[in-house]
């Protein structure tokens, strides 16, 4: 591959990605899910245009692995779900997955570049990731981890209720069944955004001359036009957390993406509640100071006639 033609197409105004310029963070994210591709891919410029497709799509153009609802920490991740879950009800997708599960107590929001969500689906890639994902969940925002997680998904099918991994969908002749592949991910969700994305990336995919063969990230100078801009930033936060699509997919606060589809799974203690932002309490009310001061007592004179006065109205000091 081409790098340097790669990149160019991707910067194009036309090329339906991006923009014009990309950050240094989304070229590290792209060498490192082809960094996976040419170590676990299957060598189909097909296959690798989808993977990174849908890392566009569920980091919110970011190409490195996030938090769903873009939480900087576990615990606003948490917080995040739970606000989703009470919207949508007790029956919803979000409501399930948002509780702690023993024996460790994590939670299985989404993850990673391919938003990895279900306590099932982080047992199943643990072999991928060659660390225990049920104990340490937070190992999917590793990007090697990530990567290598979303081109094995992409590939066995494994989220896929229908047992097919994306080169049925997507065959070397024939067709491409752009709706089903999504399939591969969650369920049909969004699948005409994504497929817009797979033809940007086939694009420039072909226009540099094919899938890379070797693993050269640590090599790869930032080719931007802006070097660290948040060029393509994902939608803000306050935009996230009131999105309520349907099902899962163009943000992690939509809801579930890798493993749509809910596993089979035990029936859990609710979830604690997360507290929102701390209610500060109304500060005490003080009275309010008389602006005159009150009036000295009588002396002298002025006290003897008042105590006169008093003796016969009944009123003495």
């Amino acid at each position: 591959m081409d790098r340097a033609a790669f990149y160019a197409a991707l910067r194009r105004r036309s090329s339906g990605v991006f923009g014009t310029s990309l950050s240094q963070p989304q070229v590290d994210g792209m060498e490192g899910i082809m960094d996976a591709f040419v170590t676990h891919g299957d060598g189909r410029p097909k296959t690798l245009a989808y993977a990174l497709a849908t890392a566009y799509h569920e980091t919110g153009r970011q190409m490195m692995p996030v938090r769903e609802g873009f939480a900087k920490t576990d615990a606003q991740a948490r917080q995040r779900v739970n606000r989703l879950a009470a919207q949508r009800g007790p029956n919803s997708a979000v409501a399930k997955y948002a509780k702690p599960q023993p024996p460790h107590g994590h939670v299985y929001y989404g993850r990673g570049q391919v938003q990895l969500t279900w306590k099932k689906n982080y047992e199943t890639s643990s072999a991928d990731a060659g660390i225990d994902l049920v104990r340490f969940p937070d190992k999917v925002l590793d990007p090697v981890i990530g990567a290598r997680i979303l081109v094995r998904g992409l590939l066995d099918g494994r989220w896929n209720g229908h047992g097919h991994g994306i080169a049925h969908y997507l065959p070397d002749s024939g067709t491409d069944d752009l709706r089903n592949a999504r399939r591969t991910v969650n369920i049909t969700d969004k699948w005409q955004q994504i497929a817009d994305y797979y033809r940007s990336f086939l694009g420039a995919i072909e226009t540099a001359g094919g899938v890379p063969t070797t693993v050269v990230s640590e090599d790869v100078d930032t080719p931007t036009d802006t070097p660290g801009a948040e060029v393509g930033s994902p939608e803000t936060e306050e935009t996230i957390e009131t999105d309520t699509a349907a099902d899962g997919g163009a943000t992690p606060l939509d809801g579930p993406s890798a493993g749509h589809d809910e596993p089979d799974a035990p029936d859990v203690a609710d979830a604690p509640v997360i507290a929102e932002d701390p209610v500060i309490p109304d500060a005490p009310v003080v009275p309010e100071v008389a602006d005159v001061a009150p009036e000295p007592p009588k002396t002298g004179l002025g006290a003897l006639w008042d105590n006169v006065v008093g003796f016969f109205t009944g009123r003495s000091r």
